[in-house]
């Protein structure tokens, strides 16, 4: 929906018309109560459309509720009556979901009346479902009235024009707000105005930017501030942010809420996941009549209502207020609002994860501008996601499934399973050894598909889909059982196919032997050519993260090009503040942890017991933090000490971070974190909240199948593959741990590194400019001295500081 403000008209397309009309419908198809009869055709790919067709552009313009709109879309044929409509579904063509069912007869209902209105009336319906991403296709047809059709184009109008108004309002008052905001943070910091304006430009020509700013150059205002004043001048259509965690969200709102503020008039929403937002524990997977909110639609009147608030920005809280109020679900509601907003604040999932991104904005694309925080996070999670596995026990799940003895799947498991086995176990046969407890287990891997694989994988997922369809119309007990099973199971199988469809150069597929069963796995060892897939659905993109360096690394693993910016920003604090400090003759590689704790736990006194404070100390590994806080603890038996554990719930995790939020300055706190955890990045300790950090280790991902195959790749691709697998990865996470320290102009603290591998020239160089000052030292008294001259250095100005400020305030009142 677009409104041009000279013709004072709104343009929408017919797909979109749909869409936005079946929120306000009741019933999950929309048009009718029951779903109608349909005569049913053969299948038919695309290519068999009869060479005369002649796709053509309709539209039609009326008005609702005193506003002009201009509704246009594309008919792929229509020829003796008969209008052709095509349309994607994810299931089955043959058995679509009601959702994709009713979306494809709505747009070949408003065709029909375009064509209608233009003339040339059509007396049936022919809609031809595609997979998608090619496959099968089926034919659907059904009879048209002329009446029916004037009936449904109004009702649908009628639920659209609700949606008019702020449109108008958008472009009419919004957009020119944006235009004209200034700076919503005064004078910008040293280094913050070339990010500004680097990014601005990103926006307004497309392409890619790639930034590194340390903490203190105000990264989300450097994002946000240029993205919205290039919507301001009409450069995008809608901004996306965003974040890999919960915490930078907030940073993104407070964001938001200042430049509200200083005049901008935003609307903005913080999604929260779907497990996130229902507060009646996800009963909808279980079948729709277990929720009281899943037939509800009033989705257009809550949306509606939220924007009735006018608040500049709408999260959780306000969507379960108002999805309890109206009785709709939180999270479909949530993204009802969304499409009424400028800027979206949401996880890297809803955009790059192939099972669970947003559908009615990532399908098609638009003018986004899409802003990536913490994108250092990225390329082992797009590794994740573009990555699946499968084994022998999925294809015989079904045994032990309450599927009934009738079952097509379960009747055929034990078919599948030896298919799966005889495929692939001939690559195994000759890697094959015994464990230590005399069991065979055998591992390889290779770079291409083996023929029948994809072909399997299908034949499972159609008989899943057959079969999840004849369940729906069950009306006995086990019913829901059979559903969830049937769900689970296709999500994995759709998974797994998924990664089969991407294989590529930058796959390779991994095959196991263990406990007697084969295990397949597509590893993604490069997601450059994914994630480019998916920015290509935007207009531009920034990534920026305090550590994104090497910046060529990040550019090459995340689907930059030779064309995409890099822009590298200087820490704006003054480098006497923070003193870093590195012990360089302490091993900690796994093999010699063991005999080392008892020297790291006195090096770790050394820094702590320098000046009265809050500490963190990280680790690699929950096991490696667990040895050293228990060994401290031994030492230091009345220190005051915390833990963050593998399985905390949320509660303990909040109270792990306040207690180092709360308390007194010279109170004594230890916190033994991890790197890479919640505690190492994205959160904002300043003052002195926290005025120190030893990081034990490199924090390089330990040696796996998956991280050799990345170095062997990038060994070919650049000669570069050990710091592509290991060490930029494994520097990132170190260099993230150690900036929780300083955040303001203000801050002063230490960091202390400890791992004989800091000297290396090729360990050093992957250092941030704020580092650049580091002392080596070799044992924990010359160490002590070292921080307490620090710490002494900083009280004595500190104290000059405050005398001259006394001074100038005794001058000031004479």
């Amino acid at each position: 929906m677009r409104y041009d403000e000279k013709s004072g008209r709104i343009f929408i397309g017919v797909r979109e018309f749909v869409a936005t009309a079946r929120r306000g419908m009741p019933g999950e198809v929309g048009f009718d109560e029951e779903e109608p009869e349909f005569s049913e055709g053969s299948r038919a790919a695309l290519s068999e459309l009869a060479p005369e067709a002649s796709p053509r552009l309709v539209s039609y313009d009326f008005e609702a509720r005193g506003l002009a709109f201009r509704l246009s879309g594309r008919i792929a044929d229509l020829s003796g009556g008969l209008l052709t409509h095509l349309a994607e579904t994810r299931r089955s063509p043959e058995k679509p979901t009601r959702a994709e069912l009713a979306q494809a007869r709505g747009e070949g209902f408003l065709l029909a009346w375009l064509a209608a209105a233009e003339g040339e009336v059509p007396t049936k319906l022919r809609l031809i479902l595609c997979r998608e991403n090619g496959g099968e296709s089926s034919v659907r047809e059904e009879d048209l009235d002329k009446g029916a059709l004037e009936r449904f184009f109004k009702r649908c109008s009628t639920l659209v024009s609700l949606f008019g108004a702020p449109e108008i309002e958008r472009v009419t008052e919004r957009v020119p707000s944006m235009k004209a905001l200034k700076f919503p943070y005064g004078r910008m910091r040293p280094g913050q105005k070339e990010f500004v304006q680097e990014s601005y430009r990103t926006f307004c020509r497309g392409g890619t930017l790639f930034a590194s700013a340390p903490t203190g150059t105000g990264k989300t205002v450097s994002a946000l501030f240029p993205a919205v004043r290039a919507m301001g001048d009409g450069r995008c259509e809608k901004i996306f942010y965003f974040t890999p965690k919960t915490t930078t969200a907030r940073a993104a709102e407070e964001c938001l809420l200042k430049m509200a503020e200083k005049g901008g008039k935003i609307l903005a929403c913080i999604l929260s996941s779907k497990e996130r937002s229902c507060e009646r524990k996800m009963v909808c997977r279980d079948g729709k009549e277990f929720c009281p909110l899943a037939k509800n639609n009033r989705i257009a009147e809550a949306a509606l209502a939220l924007y009735g608030l006018h608040k500049p920005v709408i999260s959780l809280p306000d969507f379960r207020a108002a999805a309890n109020a109206f009785g709709v679900c939180p999270y479909e509601l949530s993204l009802t609002y969304a499409e009424l907003c400028d800027v979206v604040v949401c996880d890297l999932n809803y955009l790059f994860d192939p099972q669970v991104y947003i559908r009615r904005f990532f399908t098609a694309g638009g003018e986004y501008l899409f802003l990536i925080d913490e994108a250092h996070n990225l390329p082992d999670r797009a590794r994740e996601t573009y990555s699946a596995e499968i084994a022998e026990e999925f294809f015989l799940s079904p045994n032990d499934s309450p599927l009934g003895e009738f079952s097509d799947l379960r009747g055929t498991a034990d078919g599948m399973a030896r298919a799966f086995r005889d495929l692939l176990f001939p690559y195994l046969k000759d890697e094959m050894r015994n464990d230590p407890q005399g069991k065979k287990i055998g591992a390889t891997h290779l770079s291409y598909l083996p023929d029948g694989l994809p072909e399997l994988i299908g034949e499972v997922i159609g008989l899943a889909e057959e079969e999840l369809s004849v369940n729906f119309g069950a009306k006995d007990e086990e019913k829901n059982a059979r559903l969830r099973f049937l769900r689970n199971y296709l999500y994995e199988a759709r998974k797994f196919a998924d990664a089969l469809r991407r294989f590529d150069g930058g796959h390779r597929l991994f095959l196991f032997y263990e406990n007697d069963r084969v295990r397949a796995k597509v590893f993604c060892v490069d997601p450059s050519a994914p994630i480019a897939e998916r920015l290509s659905l935007g207009r531009a993109t920034l990534f920026f993260s305090g550590t994104l360096t090497p910046l060529e690394y990040y550019r090459a693993s995340l689907g930059g090009d030779r064309t995409a910016g890099m822009l590298s920003v200087g820490t704006p604090f003054d480098k006497d503040n923070l003193a870093i400090a590195v012990v360089d003759k302490v091993s900690t590689r796994y093999n010699e942890r063991e005999k080392t704790l008892v020297s790291l736990c006195r090096l770790i006194g050394a820094a702590a017991y320098t000046k009265p404070g809050k500490y963190m100390i990280f680790s690699p590994s929950f096991a490696y933090s667990d040895a050293l806080c228990k060994q401290f603890i031994a030492l230091n038996p009345k220190a005051r000490v915390m833990q963050q554990t593998q399985n905390m719930t949320a509660e303990e995790k909040r109270a792990f971070l306040s207690a180092f939020e709360r308390g007194k300055p010279d109170e004594m706190l230890i916190g033994f974190c991890v790197m890479g955890g919640i505690y190492s990045e994205g959160i904002d300790l300043a003052g002195d909240r926290l005025i120190g950090a030893v990081v034990v280790g490199i924090g390089i991902p330990a040696l796996s199948f998956e991280r050799e195959a990345i170095a062997e790749y990038y060994d070919e691709k650049y000669e570069m593959g050990q710091a592509y697998a290991y060490l930029y990865p494994g520097m990132n996470r170190v260099f993230q741990a150690a900036g929780r320290v300083i955040r303001t102009d203000t801050d002063r603290g230490i960091v202390v590194l400890i791992d004989d591998r800091f000297d290396d020239p090729l360990y050093r160089k992957t250092a941030p400019d704020l580092f650049s000052g580091m002392q080596f030292f070799s044992e924990p008294g010359r160490l002590h001295m070292f921080l307490q001259h620090f710490w002494e250095r900083c009280e004595k100005e500190e104290k000059e500081r405050k005398a001259k400020e006394e001074a100038r305030g005794k001058t000031e009142e004479s």
